[in-house]
């Protein structure tokens, strides 16, 4: 049996059950580090400091990105991946794109508080608290929950919260099937999301997380397609355990959360808004006024947040 474990950033391919997709999404940084090195070349006489040094953010980044590729590309693969041709699902859905940003240095004092599973008439009652507290949170929604919560789905964007993609159908092992049944089922969730608030999302989190059971044989290449096409994911590094069979009590949700905060310098927390989660949404507001006594403040993720995500060893 595997190891999971979490880690900030894209983890490493280590294990290449299919290396081309790895390869193509390797190319693809390869060649935006190149452009974006010749644009700061031929802008450097017409832009002034501060375009400048945003312009070498940004290739620094890709560069980065660049260099954990090569730790387990060799060079040469990567430059004969340049002119290879696409895998066939790479030419799926060719609108579901995101444009991929640059991650910024992480606040301290930020905590991100995640939902999972909704929306539900307990995502209404989360808004209701967060907007009581002034505080920003992440929806991760199930595609086939949103017909007829149409209107909460479309608050949670209007209240300056972030709607990310939680997967359509929630089944893992249909899902994890293949890159194209991945493909599939999120571009459903995609496009009902954006019937219902008129927002693409950007962001996304894997149905029970990047790496599980379903996912074993299938990940590393999901993974890749995914960051080709712009998208960024978030695992958790704190879990409320709200969701892990037992019923604990607003209260004991709460201390959990606490302390794993209190033990993460960049805590991205697990919570879930389904139907039956009631005592998560009766928490809400009593756990953002204890972060907020000890200094913290909630925030929403956006494509410019350093990920929280698993690596798997097996």
């Amino acid at each position: 049996m595997g190891r999971y474990h979490r880690r900030r950033g894209y983890s490493s391919y280590r294990r290449r059950r299919d290396p081309k997709a790895f390869f193509k999404f390797a190319a693809v940084l390869f060649v935006i580090a190149a452009c974006a090195a010749a644009v700061i070349q031929t802008k450097r006489l017409s832009t002034t400091d501060a375009q400048i040094e945003k312009l070498e953010k940004q290739v620094s980044d890709l560069q980065t990105r660049l260099d954990e590729v090569n730790k387990v590309v060799p060079q040469a693969l990567l430059e004969q991946a340049v002119s290879g041709l696409a895998l066939d699902y790479q030419k799926l859905y060719p609108e579901m794109k995101a444009e991929a940003g640059t991650f910024a240095e992480n606040d301290a004092k930020a905590v991100y508080l995640t939902f999972d599973d909704g929306p539900s008439s307990n995502t209404e009652a989360i808004l209701d608290a967060l907007k009581q507290t002034g505080q920003k949170a992440t929806f991760f929604v199930v595609g086939k929950n949103i017909a007829g919560r149409e209107a909460v789905v479309k608050r949670i964007v209007e209240e300056g919260h972030t709607i990310g993609i939680h997967g359509y159908s929630h089944d893992y092992g249909a899902t994890y099937e293949s890159v194209e049944a991945f493909l599939e089922d999120f571009h459903q969730a995609y496009d009902a999301v954006y019937q219902a608030c008129g927002v693409y999302p950007t962001v996304f989190r894997f149905p029970g997380g990047s790496v599980n059971a379903y996912s074993r044989v299938t990940y590393q290449q999901i993974i890749a397609e995914m960051v080709r096409r712009g998208f960024v994911y978030y695992d958790w590094n704190v879990s409320s355990e709200d969701a892990t069979g037992k019923a604990y009590t607003a209260e004991e949700l709460i201390q959990t959360v606490m302390a794993g905060v209190a033990k993460e310098e960049h805590p991205i927390v697990l919570l879930h808004d389904a139907a039956d989660k009631k005592e998560t949404a009766n928490a809400v507001a009593a756990l953002v006024e204890q972060l907020q006594s000890q200094g913290y403040y909630c925030d929403k993720l956006t494509p410019t947040v350093q990920p929280v995500t698993f690596s798997y060893s097996g």
